[in-house]
């Protein structure tokens, strides 16, 4: 009989895609549920309601990513990751509630976040990988 085991930890926790999907999971957990415990329950307008649970996830986002995902814990370049970081989130957040304000018209606003969050992840690892969670020091002056 033939027993059925997780892949070793070390993978899961050496890959950085792997890594990032976990900080993305756990920071959409946290999101959802800040958005749905603001306006669902406490009922705080929808904006109001998703610009505090997107920006407290986002925290945690940040220096998680930073910190495990890209392995960045140089406290010298944190303030070039701050400011193109903050560029992609200004960005980033005027879509979420844009969007979330336009879809929940005509879907539950928990599944109009979804998609948005859907949507930001076709861009957001990459521009995380090329752009903003890389080594400066390794980069030569252009």
């Amino acid at each position: 009989m033939t027993s059925w085991s997780l892949p070793p930890l070390n993978y899961l926790t050496g890959n950085r895609f792997i890594r990032y999907v976990f900080v993305g999971g756990t920071t959409f957990g946290m999101d959802i549920i800040l958005l749905y415990l603001l306006h669902g329950k406490l009922d705080i307008s929808l904006g109001i309601a998703t610009s505090i649970a997107y920006w407290a996830a986002i925290i945690y986002n940040f220096f998680l990513n930073r910190s495990w995902t890209f392995s960045l814990r140089d406290k010298r370049n944190l303030h070039k990751h701050i400011g193109s970081y903050l560029t992609l989130l200004t960005f980033n957040y005027i879509f979420t509630v844009l969007f979330v304000s336009l879809a929940s018209h005509s879907i539950n606003y928990l599944l109009a976040k979804a998609i948005a969050v859907l949507i930001q992840m076709s861009w957001t690892y990459y521009i995380y990988k090329r752009f903003i969670f890389i080594k400066l020091d390794t980069l030569t002056d252009i």
